[in-house]
């Protein structure tokens, strides 16, 4: 399992938005701070000691500024503030940072000049300082949020380690915890004990099914074989028993296919078969569902077309698809192509409504509820034996109507 997922990324980013919008909205507050006490305090300073200065000058007296201010008039007021209007402002003369206030017009005119270049030096050391703060609180909350992220992480990752171990029920540390994570292993354990019953159950189900069916197909098909070796004098009944025969034949191989079914597939083994001569075995077992009907059965078979599977289980698949296909076409054709990796079934039949598509391959889903009196489980089967030969089954439309099932697998 990584150990670094999309969860503890989301955590770390998390803290990481956090503190950048808390850094974000305090650097902000300050800035504007400094903005307005160095407009409201220094501005209304300038303004009181130019008052100040121009009432000493009226009564006679000697101006006496303080330390880093000037009282500029007349041709001593520099070129780059002589062109300013009345008011304050920030000026750069030479390299000192000023900040001025000018009053009155043409001769008329003075100006009161406060050197801030220590002050700027300040305001800029502050500065460098807060950016620097910012970046070490992100790089805090970066390592924090990690910090953070992988001691939440842990439990579930524990959690689903031992569920990709199916061992939830034996990890402690998850399962007797009292926090959500216990809920969750636990909720993990009592489901996993469910499947592991169910599937328990379904395999013996079926393997006893299987071997119970055995024994009476087994007599039945040896009787067939001696009413067929008995009956060659009597061509009326020699057709019946034989049709007994090949139906209890086809029978048992389903019962085998059902228990191969029910075992994993990691667990058969997959030889090379020729799926032209097995597609060539269901359309003979299907022409008797098109017997009284005005149904073309068409087959395109493009050379040997082999694949690595368990025959039995192919055949099911093709099997149930021809068949649906058969049963349900009334007039028209039913086709079916064979090429390296697909075979493609098509009739001509009423099609299957767009209401059941979604579901077409869930259990007991029939394609037309009106006209069709199966049990809605051919489909079903076909799409779980496609799972398990590693196999894809889908449907598509058709021109002209009717069904197109595509079955496609792995060429070899």
């Amino acid at each position: 399992m990584r150990s670094d997922g999309s969860l503890r990324r989301r955590i770390t980013a998390a803290y990481a938005l956090l503190a950048f919008v808390l850094c974000a909205v305090f650097a902000t507050v300050a800035a504007l701070t400094i903005e307005a006490l160095e407009e409201d305090v220094m501005d209304i300073r300038l303004s009181a000691e130019l008052d100040r200065l121009v009432t000493r000058m009226r009564q006679g007296l000697p101006t006496d500024l303080p330390v880093g201010t000037e009282l500029l008039q007349g041709f001593t007021i520099p070129a780059e503030i002589r062109k300013l209007s009345p008011g304050v402002h920030e000026v750069i003369v030479g390299e000192r940072a000023l900040r001025v206030l000018v009053r009155g017009e043409g001769d008329e005119r003075l100006v009161l000049a406060d050197d801030q270049s220590k002050f700027v030096q300040i305001e800029n050391e502050a500065l460098f300082a807060l950016v620097a703060a910012f970046l070490g609180c992100m790089a805090l909350a970066v390592v924090l949020g990690r910090i953070t992220a992988s001691r939440v992480i842990a439990p579930l990752t524990a959690l689903a380690d031992a569920v990709q171990r199916d061992a939830v029920r034996e990890e402690p540390v998850s399962h007797d915890a009292t926090d959500e994570i216990g809920v969750l292993a636990r909720a993990f354990a009592a489901r996993t004990a469910d499947l592991r019953r169910f599937l328990i159950r379904e395999r013996v189900f079926t393997g006893d099914v299987s071997h119970e069916l055995r024994t009476p197909l087994t007599v039945i098909l040896g009787a067939a074989e001696l009413l067929v070796a008995s009956l060659k004098d009597r061509p009326e009944l020699l057709k019946a028993a034989e049709r007994i025969q090949r139906t209890t034949r086809d029978t048992a191989e389903r019962v085998t296919a059902l228990l191969l079914l029910s075992r994993s597939p990691e667990a058969l083994d997959a030889p090379r078969i020729d799926l032209g001569l097995l597609v060539e075995q269901e359309l003979e077992h299907c022409k008797p569902l098109l017997l009284g009907k005005r149904v073309d059965l068409r087959v395109d078979v493009s050379g040997q077309v082999w694949a690595f599977a368990r025959p039995e289980l192919a055949s099911m698949a093709i099997g149930n698809l021809l068949r649906n296909a058969c049963q349900f076409t009334e007039q028209g054709e039913v086709s079916v192509k064979l090429t390296p990796g697909l075979v493609v079934v098509e009739d001509t039949g009423a099609g299957i409504p767009k209401s059941v598509r979604d579901q077409l391959f869930e259990r007991f889903v029939r394609g037309s509820s009106e006209a069709v009196t199966g049990t809605g489980l051919g489909l079903a089967i076909v799409k779980r034996v496609a799972e398990h030969l590693g196999w894809d089954v889908r449907l598509e439309d058709r021109p002209g109507g009717g069904s197109r099932f595509l079955l496609s697998f792995p060429p070899s």
